[in-house]
């Protein structure tokens, strides 16, 4: 079976003769916070200062700070900044590899958790 790819002209000069795949979906922003820590984490692993510092700049940029939450997050990014820094990179990757483990177990909700949400129970 042959599907024809639905594509619509993208109206720039500098990419007129690029297209879009109007039937591809973006990633999701979960899918794009996990590929975030990846990076910082690849970074931390090789030990790339520069990189490191980049990659973590984006999970900070990508903050909202209007919340508890979000500045503890802010607070641990910082840190890892600093640990960066100061060369530690491992204690850095170590950090994001938690955050990063911690967003993927939210993504995937245990079929306890899934059914207690379907029958209105209290999840948290």
């Amino acid at each position: 079976m042959t599907s024809a790819l639905r594509t619509v002209p993208v109206p720039t000069p500098a990419f007129s003769h690029a297209v879009i795949d109007v039937d591809h979906q973006a990633p999701d922003p979960l899918t794009c916070l996990v590929r975030a820590y990846d990076r910082a984490i690849r970074a931390c692993e090789a030990f790339d200062h520069d990189g490191s510092r980049e990659a973590i700049s984006v999970l900070r940029c990508a903050l909202e700070l209007d919340s508890p939450a979000s500045k503890s997050f802010d607070a641990l990014y910082a840190w890892c900044e600093e640990s960066v820094d100061c060369r530690d990179f491992v204690g850095a990757a170590q950090c994001l590899r938690s955050l990063r483990d911690a967003w993927r177990r939210a993504a995937r909700p245990t079929p306890t958790t899934f059914a207690r949400f379907r029958a209105g129970q209290q999840v948290c």
